[in-house]
């Protein structure tokens, strides 16, 4: 787990979902290409925000705070999960007051990135 989270207060603790596009992604990802317990990236046009994935909690951090998280998904609950289009009940911990209004636009630079991860390894 990011160590890191527990060195941040918390502002605020929500549910959420991840949109089915991003999960299906992430978990083709575990399946193909993980071979680390985590990864970590860069989100291209959220500049300098990183994500850092772990199979159970993703991350978003800024790297020029010291890794400072930002926001935080976790408790995904896709246990017997049988619909591939309905997104996945989560939740959100968020540690900058301004996250909420790029939880989604991080959530989709996590799934284009992801998929661009895939490609990359097929070829």
């Amino acid at each position: 787990m990011y160590a890191r989270l527990a060195d941040f207060p918390v502002l605020d603790t929500y549910a959420s979902r991840i949109p089915a596009v991003v999960w299906n992604v992430w978990r083709r990802t575990l399946r193909h290409t993980m071979r680390v317990a985590q990864r970590r990236f860069d989100l291209p046009g959220l500049e300098p925000l990183q994500a850092i994935l772990e199979e159970r909690l993703w991350v978003c951090i800024d790297p020029t705070l010291g890794d400072a998280p930002i926001i935080a998904w976790q408790r995904f609950e896709d246990a017997g999960r049988s619909d591939l289009s309905a997104p996945v009940p989560c939740t959100v911990l968020q540690y900058h007051f301004g996250a909420s209004r790029f939880r989604e636009a991080i959530l989709l630079t996590i799934g284009a990135e992801l998929e661009r991860h895939l490609k990359a390894e097929r070829t």
